[in-house]
């Protein structure tokens, strides 16, 4: 029933849970996927500030490099 990539330890935690009743399960099942979500957010908001920094420093290298072209000829 579940992903053969699942971990030792969280096949444990969700046989656990399935032993549950039923209101406890969808309480931790509505925790996992929130928590899921969460993860993926962060995960996306990680990657665009790291992809805004990236452009800001071949901004700032580009325009330092511009300037730097423009001195000499002087």
């Amino acid at each position: 029933m579940y992903h053969v990539f699942m971990t030792a330890l969280l096949e444990k935690a969700i046989e656990e849970a399935s032993a549950l009743p039923k209101k406890e399960q969808e309480a931790i099942g509505a925790l996992i996927l929130e928590e899921i979500s969460d993860i993926r957010t962060y995960d996306a908001l990680h990657e665009r500030a790291h992809s805004e920094i990236a452009a800001g420093q071949f901004s700032t290298l580009t325009t330092y490099r511009a300037s730097r072209g423009r001195r000499k000829k002087s």
